[in-house]
């Protein structure tokens, strides 16, 4: 008597695999191969993560009846196993047998895109926007593929074919975020207003158009949609200050973004100090003993559950004192440490430190590969110094004329003291470079083309330490004018 399937379907509804499994094993030993149930047996193994026998029985499926639905299986189990080559060429298949199934192709796109297969993404959404060219969705997503290439201007062609044939949000937001990073202010605020038309909850929206205002050094303007960031973790202080005297309260700064934020605005905590009776910082516990020894009236919390009146975010500090881009104190340096005793350091020639990646991957334009600042190491009577601490991709392993300082090193305590040995220090935009700008640490910084806003325009000097010297990209993700210029200064 046939073996009933039936039952083994339902079971697989429900989710009872191994019932399901015994079924069709009994249907294949009298029907070996047949491509329908090796499909279904396939996905039953697929679910359970055994990748080899799913292979196994896609192939029979394969083999007996080759189809866009099988391909497309036998892909995902390639994909789960993230072997995404394996795995695109049966996508690529399966559309083969069916490419005018524009929701199939559609979803393939979207699986390249995620594993970041970007080549393969953007063959997917071509191929589903010449199905469909009124694909707003698509456009915008055609775009993102783009932006992983750094191809700005098919990027921006792609947001802009969007916004031909609908009004619509992504679109608007993308493309104010391309315009400034061409360092277009105006055309990227215009285009985040329009975004906020549509959305005005939108917190990264907000954001993003505080950052081009303060590009501008449009203080009050910046800052009031620069401020809104974060919300969920503003809720969690009382009392946010608002600029006024209470002689007789205490003040707690908190903080709500990296390392480099910190070190930058801790210059206005003693300013802080005029307007309250007692001034605490909560601030990540990295910097706590940098801090304590630098701000003795400032109170260091180890927790931010401490008594207090009034909050405030470190970054807002300025806003509330009143002081805009053009009064920013202590520039000359505001922070002190001992210098290091490590051997090291202990050496005739120049020492120069470098920093070319750092910890957050968020903005992967400001790290340089190491490989780029080999002709830097061409100087003579020059001692070269790697200061990251996490070099992710072992880069120094393949210069061993750098001493390795950054896999040894401590807190921002100890960082700086090594810092201070230094004669130059040349470093990509990071907590580093801010750290050594406020110890007044002669600093070359390597700035992208498209730079953080608090950098503005500047492209030689920085109102923010007298110590740090600029060197800018002539162009997006281009280094060596930069690399070139390092090294004349260094050269004199």
């Amino acid at each position: 008597m046939p073996v009933d399937i039936a039952p083994a379907l339902e079971f697989q509804a429900q989710g009872k695999l191994e019932d399901a499994e015994k079924i069709y094993l009994e249907f294949l030993k009298e029907n070996p191969k047949q491509p329908d149930v090796s499909n279904l047996l396939g996905s039953v193994y697929l679910h359970q993560q055994k990748f080899a026998q799913a292979l196994k029985y896609y192939q029979y499926a394969i083999e007996g009846f080759p189809c866009a639905e099988y391909y497309q299986n036998y892909g995902l189990a390639f994909y789960a196993q993230k072997k995404y080559p394996q795995a695109m060429e049966c996508f690529s298949k399966a559309i083969a047998y069916e490419p005018q199934n524009i929701e199939f192709i559609r979803n393939l796109a979207k699986l390249a895109s995620k594993s970041e297969q970007t080549d393969n993404a953007i063959d997917f959404y071509i191929k589903c926007l010449a199905l469909d060219p009124k694909d707003y969705v698509g456009w915008n997503n055609l775009g993102l593929q783009y932006k992983r290439k750094h191809d700005l201007v098919m990027e921006k062609e792609c947001y802009k074919k969007s916004l031909k044939i609908k009004d619509n949000y992504e679109a608007w937001h993308n493309l104010g975020v391309i315009y400034r990073m061409e360092r277009n202010m105006p055309e990227s605020i215009k285009c985040f207003k329009q975004a906020l038309k549509l959305k005005p909850t939108s917190e990264i929206t907000k954001l993003s158009i505080g950052m081009s205002y303060l590009s501008q050094k449009d203080f009050k303007t910046g800052y009031q949609y620069y401020m809104t960031k974060k919300p969920e973790v503003k809720a969690q202080y009382k009392n946010h200050w608002d600029g006024k005297e209470h002689k007789d309260k205490t003040l707690l700064v908190y903080y709500d973004a990296g390392f480099g934020d910190q070190l930058m605005f801790c210059r206005y905590l003693n300013l802080t100090k005029e307007k309250f009776a007692h001034v605490k910082f909560y601030c990540s516990h990295q910097l706590r003993t940098l801090f304590e020894k630098n701000f003795p009236d400032i109170e260091i919390a180890y927790t931010k559950d401490v008594p207090y009146d009034y909050s405030d975010n470190v970054m807002y500090l300025n806003y509330h004192l009143g002081l805009d881009f053009e009064n920013i104190p202590f520039s000359k340096g505001y922070l002190t440490a001992e210098k290091t005793n490590d051997e090291r350091f202990d050496v005739s020639e120049k020492k120069i430190g470098l920093f070319w990646q750092g910890s957050y991957d968020g903005y992967d334009n400001r790290a340089i590969p190491l490989k780029e600042l080999e002709l830097l190491l061409k100087l003579e009577n020059s001692k070269f110094y790697g200061f990251v601490k996490e070099d992710k991709f072992e880069q120094i392993k393949e210069f061993p004329q750098i001493v390795d300082i950054g896999s040894t090193l401590g807190d921002f305590y100890d960082t700086a003291t090594k810092l201070l040995a230094l004669d130059v220090f040349v470093t990509v935009d990071t907590a580093a470079a801010n750290l050594a700008g406020a110890l007044g640490v002669k600093t070359f910084l390597l700035l992208p083309y498209a730079s953080e806003w608090r950098w503005f325009n500047e492209t030689k000097t920085t109102q923010w330490y007298d110590s740090v010297s600029i060197y800018k990209q002539r162009g997006a993700w281009d280094w060596r004018n930069v690399v070139q210029e390092v090294y004349m200064e260094l050269k004199k």
